[in-house]
């Protein structure tokens, strides 16, 4: 229950007297994507319960759509939609808790958060799906601690200040930090203060990018959008991109290199050409404990979702759909790189793979009052311990 009650009572912030809609889908029960036992559900329940809130457990069947979104990409009209019943179960809940990778607020439909936002409902994305999950190392690392690294990380990126990125496979990407994304006046954010709350905790804020230039090398992509564009997480060869001006200006490499331009040149025709090559980030992982093993699960691309909140991952996005409104996705393609280096003015963020901010004071002073969990241990975020 360690993990459980982290998430109930640091992310989630349960309350006695609240309502908790506890969502899952069945086909992770039958090995799907949406991966989840009944045992992590029921779980997740009685801890609610015993902290004197109402639980309410949803299973949900979520529809049937094509994997690869391209030819043909799908608008508003005609892209999958959040199930009628779990909409209406949302409008009597306090807080969420979502089992079920299709419904993500980065990386599926805008619907999805559009609607919690409407809704002002908080959405705790638990990613430790399964009993094996529960009990990683990744899972049971406090959640304060992972959050305030995040902080600290998102603290050092600051408007106007020069970004550079580099690795020793030949990435050298380098702009200017821009103003915070949305309505926020700095990068450094606590999660729970919003509508979406990842756990376990795992990246820190995007940098928005002005005037990027430079070439990007990546052998990996994310797996929601590697799925969608119709390449695998891990590539048959490196590709190549050159950047300028934020915008992808040539793409080298094999098979996965001519897919991702054919995507991009589908993808132009439904937000316009200057929104489909658009770079967007850079930023990276924050949680030294996110690696699982085959025992932990058995789903290599969860595998490989996991790993990208490692601080040894960095990646870019490739593309923008949020600017067009009949575009239905959050658009995350998102080209990860793992050991890369990035500094922030004269702030060293990520040094080959590892954080800087391990030895903030509130980053040891957080610790402190966790004697015993994993992060602690000799060994754990090593570059031999990282994942993928």
């Amino acid at each position: 229950m360690t993990a459980v009650d982290d998430l109930l009572d640091h992310c989630a912030q349960v309350q006695a007297g609240q309502r908790v809609l506890v969502v899952a889908a069945p086909d992770g029960l039958r090995g799907g994507r949406n991966i989840v036992d009944e045992a992590t559900v029921a779980s997740i329940a009685d801890g609610v319960r015993s902290r004197g809130a109402d639980a309410s457990v949803l299973w949900v069947d979520i529809p049937n759509r094509r994997d690869v979104v391209w030819p043909g990409i799908p608008t508003r009209d005609t892209v999958w939609r959040i199930p009628p019943v779990l909409k209406q179960a949302m409008k009597g809940a306090d807080i969420l808790i979502s089992h079920v990778y299709d419904l993500s607020n980065e990386e599926e439909l805008k619907e999805w958060s559009e609607t919690l936002e409407e809704y002002r409902l908080p959405m705790v994305r638990n990613m430790a799906t399964t009993t094996q999950l529960l009990v990683s190392a990744w899972a049971c690392t406090p959640y304060e601690w992972v959050s305030e690294i995040r902080y600290r990380v998102a603290e050092q990126i600051r408007p106007g200040e020069r970004w550079l990125l580099t690795h020793p496979n030949g990435t050298h990407l380098e702009g200017t930090v821009g103003p915070a994304p949305g309505k926020r006046s700095a990068y450094a954010n606590r999660r729970t203060d919003g509508f979406h709350r990842p756990f376990p905790e795992g990246i820190y804020p995007a940098i928005n990018p002005l005037d990027a230039r430079g070439v990007y090398i990546f052998e990996r992509m994310l797996p929601v959008w590697a799925g969608h564009i119709g390449v695998p997480p891990l590539f048959s060869r490196p590709v190549s991109l050159t950047i300028e001006n934020n915008r992808v200006v040539e793409i080298e490499g094999g098979k996965e290199a001519d897919t991702l331009r054919h995507f991009l040149a589908a993808l132009a025709k439904a937000v316009g050409n200057d929104n489909a090559y658009e770079v967007r980030a850079p930023h990276g992982g924050v949680h030294p404990c996110a690696h699982v093993s085959g025992a932990e699960c058995h789903d290599t691309s969860y595998r490989e979702f996991i790993a990208s909140f490692h601080p040894s991952s960095i990646h870019i996005h490739l593309g923008v759909g949020s600017r067009t409104a009949e575009f239905p996705y959050n658009l995350h393609s998102a080209a990860e790189i793992r050991g890369a280096t990035l500094k922030v003015g004269d702030q060293v963020l990520h040094d080959a793979g590892r954080l800087s901010v391990l030895n903030h004071p509130s980053v040891q002073a957080v610790a402190a009052r966790y004697p015993n969990r994993p992060e602690l241990l000799p060994g754990v975020g090593s570059d031999d311990d990282r994942g993928g």
